[in-house]
């Protein structure tokens, strides 16, 4: 056989040109978000006081044992993704009119990045049998798969999956010793003391820390203001974590209510730049509260820390507003279209597929292409490697252990983020805080 990398495909979706097949719980032999946070039942409380510092436990952190890793002359990856393929093709015909819904879009893109990254692996010579499972299909959803002998023979899982459909398959994943690389949801779903299990999508701790850390970088021994409200549960959670360490020289001030500009102008300082905190992840919020701020005090400067989903702001990109205002968050991923790998992808995106080059194309492409390489390179359980991201294409992926408070293991997280600047409609990128 020729191919080095076999794909399974069952239905036409996103232009690829594959045969068309009914039965829906066949596997796909191709190769071819965010979320909302999983709710909490109690509201968080925040506290304008400083806190007093987490106690952190005195045991040592346990020294871990991998099972030897398996090399293999050929691997096979699983891919879960919710495709809704029964809502796209019915009667084995195309229905969608040549438009996706969003839901299916994001991921068909990321099912096309992954598409494009097994052709460059193929192209490597890499020996990969790739499986793609809708789990929207009876059968094949988490907490059914797992239970059948779907993913018998597999070597590594990677989902696409929202937070209430991880635990089954990082339960099946610690079972049988496989890697299970969630790479869309930001949350951990309360798994813990999974060694199998990876977040490529950062917690919300880990962005505000970077906050933390660039705000105090650049501003050392510096006053700064937070302003939070309660009423949204990711908004309470980032204050709370931008107050967890007794930070003294915060002050919090409360934006339930409509910010008033005599409230807020006595805690600022006209003749130096004021740091202001702003975890609010409603961008329209967000940008309502930002638009107030650089409009009553237009002669003051400012420098603002806000959360990921601010890279979706209009009004970032307009170079005649907040001119007084310098504006930072991060994000996981930044995609420069004009870099010769970008350019190929595009290229080779054009060439098998319709429609958008999204986001999620890159994303498909950047996790199957890393992992693939890791794969080939140190086998089933690459795990101790996984700092060798040399060959990771857009995003250098920084994956570590997570530990709790006491010490106990958690799972392994990507602490990699990019660091957004914007200011008159310009913006830098950094992979640090710097």
């Amino acid at each position: 056989m020729r191919a080095k990398v076999i794909f399974f495909l069952l239905f036409l979706v996103g232009g690829v040109n594959a045969p068309i097949c009914s039965h829906a719980q066949l596997l796909k032999k191709i190769f071819g978000g965010g979320e909302e946070k999983r709710p909490v039942r109690q509201k968080p409380t925040l506290s304008t006081q400083p806190k007093q510092a987490a106690q952190v436990s005195k045991k040592k952190i346990r020294v871990l044992e991998y099972p030897a890793s398996k090399i293999k002359n050929r691997y096979r990856i699983d891919v879960l993704l919710p495709l809704y393929l029964s809502e796209l093709v019915q009667n084995g015909k195309n229905v969608t009119s040549g438009k996706l819904s969003e839901k299916a879009a994001v991921s068909i893109g990321f099912y096309e990045g992954i598409k494009l990254a097994a052709d460059s692996l193929n192209a490597l010579g890499y020996q990969l049998d790739i499986f793609v499972h809708d789990v929207t299909e009876p059968g094949l959803r988490p907490d059914e798969i797992v239970k059948s002998e779907t993913l018998n023979g597999s070597d590594l899982i990677i989902g696409a999956l929202q937070s209430n459909q991880l635990l089954p398959i990082a339960e099946y994943a610690k079972a049988h010793e496989i890697n299970f690389i969630s790479s869309i949801s930001p949350s951990d779903a309360e798994i813990n003391d999974n060694l199998f299990f990876t977040m490529l999508q950062p917690t919300l701790r880990k962005h505000v820390e970077l906050l933390k850390t660039a705000a105090n970088k650049r501003y050392p021994n510096r006053s700064m203001l937070l302003l939070y409200r309660r009423s949204n549960m990711t908004d309470s959670l980032a204050a709370e974590n931008i107050l967890i360490n007794d930070e003294k020289n915060i002050k919090a001030i409360s934006i339930e209510k409509p910010l008033l500009k005599n409230r807020l102008e006595r805690s600022l300082d006209s003749l130096d730049i004021n740091v202001l905190f702003l975890p609010i992840v409603d961008v329209a919020t967000a940008e309502s509260t930002l638009n107030d701020i650089s409009t009553w005090f237009p002669n003051y400067q400012f420098e603002i820390y806000g959360l990921p989903s601010w890279r979706f702001m209009p009004q970032l990109k307009k170079a005649d507003v907040w001119n007084n205002l310098r504006i930072n968050f991060t994000s996981p991923f930044y995609f420069d279209l004009s870099t010769p790998r970008a350019r190929s992808l595009a290229n080779g995106f054009r060439a098998q597929f319709s429609g958008k080059l999204t986001e999620m194309v890159f994303r498909g492409y950047d996790v199957l292409f890393w992992y693939g390489y890791l794969l080939h390179s140190y086998g089933t359980v690459y795990n101790t490697k996984q700092s060798d991201n040399s060959l990771a294409p857009f995003t250098k992926f920084d994956v570590k252990l997570q530990w709790n408070q006491q010490k106990e293991l958690l799972y392994n997280e990507n602490n990699f983020l990019y660091f957004y600047r914007y200011q008159s409609g310009s913006f830098v990128v950094n992979n640090s805080a710097q």
